[in-house]
């Protein structure tokens, strides 16, 4: 009887740390993503902005280089909200992710005419 009780808790035992390494490694994808992402959109807001364009899905490694079997996938979605405003939205999905990281900000584009004479 004892043998079974052992046997029944080294199973839950290793169950248990099946799981949390599982969810270890989910949170470090994520992790990974958020990176990626707070980078991308740093690198995007000092683009002029009237440049500023969507892109499609770019594969990435987990440093955010370009890499053509990367697990990673970033977007970039740009969407005017007003005559001089533009939402920005930065996408990156990750391995084992069930919703992707998503950053957003807004950028005003000016006229122009800032320090022309």
């Amino acid at each position: 009887m004892a043998i079974i009780l052992l046997t029944v808790g080294m199973m839950s035992l290793a169950g248990a740390n099946a799981q949390t390494v599982t969810m270890q490694t989910m949170a470090q994808n994520r992790t990974s993503a958020i990176a990626i992402a707070r980078a991308y959109m740093e690198q995007v807001r000092t683009r002029d902005p009237w440049s500023i364009e969507s892109e499609g899905a770019v594969a990435l490694n987990s440093e955010g280089q370009v890499a053509g079997n990367g697990a990673y996938r970033r977007t970039l979605t740009v969407t005017t909200t007003r005559q001089n405003l533009i939402k920005i939205e930065v996408s990156v999905t990750y391995p084992r992710g069930t919703q992707p990281v998503q950053l957003t900000t807004s950028f005003f584009r000016g006229n122009g005419l800032s320090g022309a004479q």
